[in-house]
């Protein structure tokens, strides 16, 4: 069960491209570019705020996304995938230190 519902992340996130999933000890972790930007808990998705904490995306929508295909509907993928987006620019953004900037500024 615990393998299809991340399947079906997957899928959704599959427009952000080189998603990947490790599994750890009671969850997987969600990479893209080196970056962590998310974990699935049973069947509930984390992301990774500003605040370096992980919070629980809306029951709700996760519940819309597994419900039957002619169902679904468009602004729930876009919001999900909005927001996995935003969270994947905010940990890789968290990436960039001082010193990588140095080297970009010296460059230019």
């Amino acid at each position: 069960m615990q393998e299809e519902f991340v399947n079906v992340i997957l899928e959704i996130l599959s427009p952000m491209s080189n998603v990947n999933v490790i599994k750890n000890k009671g969850h997987i972790v969600l990479y893209k570019d080196g970056a962590m930007f998310g974990k699935i808990i049973k069947k509930s998705v984390l992301f990774l705020s500003d605040g370096n904490k992980f919070i629980k995306m809306e029951s709700k929508l996760i519940a819309r996304l597994l419900g039957p295909k002619n169902q679904l509907d468009q602004s729930d993928f876009d919001t999900f995938l909005f927001e996995a987006s935003k969270v994947w620019w905010l940990a890789k953004g968290k990436t960039i230190n001082i010193s990588n900037m140095r080297k970009v500024l010296i460059k230019t």
